[in-house]
């Protein structure tokens, strides 16, 4: 058995579940250009772990070994069992807050040129907003870079990921649900806002 071949074997296929997993689930849309690869390592891992078995004749496992893959057996399976039945971790359900259609009215958030800049003081702008929900709830996010940099809307509490998006383009949200959701961008962590959203009578109509 070649331990050092069984390890990157073992590495690469967890790693490769975590992959694919995680962006299937919803949790992380940033990370569903990486499912491809992550595939790519999972049938790597796949086909060294016998390699790593089996290299050099049928391993011979001693007492302290049987005892340890044992525990860790028993362990991974515990824990996936009882992530699954508690809802929590990669099972979590994300708390659905968005609305399938724009409200009456919007509010435009742009990204500032420049936003890209670890110095940039001022990124998107407004960076705080309050909104009501249902009236003027839906969000219009521009990247006003002039350069060739793409950024993102992600949330701090995994409720929303628009994906990267580059200059000129948009992404939109509607909020449907009170609360205050501050989001950053993932390749640019240090841009962050603010939507504060309430809930409230709508404004009557002045028309007519």
């Amino acid at each position: 058995m070649d331990e050092t071949i069984l390890a990157v074997a073992i590495l690469f296929i967890i790693m490769g579940v975590a992959g694919i997993f995680i962006p299937s689930m919803g949790i992380s849309e940033t990370m569903r250009p990486l499912a491809e690869f992550s595939g790519f390592l999972l049938a790597l891992g796949i086909v060294m772990l016998p390699i790593g078995l089996f290299r050099g004749g049928l391993p011979v496992l001693t007492g302290g070994k049987v005892y340890a893959l044992s525990f860790l057996g028993i362990g991974l399976v515990s824990f996936v069992l009882v992530s699954a039945a508690l809802q929590i971790g990669p099972f979590m359900k994300i708390e659905e807050i968005g609305l399938t259609g724009p409200t009456p009215f919007n509010v435009t958030i742009v990204i500032l040129p420049g936003s890209f800049d670890p110095t940039a003081t001022e990124t998107y702008s407004p960076a705080n907003v309050k909104v009501l929900a249902g009236y003027n709830s839906t969000v219009i996010w521009v990247n006003g870079e002039q350069v060739n940099v793409a950024h993102t809307v992600t949330s701090d509490q995994g409720l929303f990921d628009s994906g990267l998006f580059g200059p000129k383009e948009t992404w939109v949200f509607t909020f449907g649900r009170a609360g205050i959701y501050p989001y950053h961008c993932t390749p640019h962590p240090w841009m962050q806002g603010i939507v504060t959203v309430e809930e409230g009578p709508l404004p009557e109509s002045t028309s007519g």
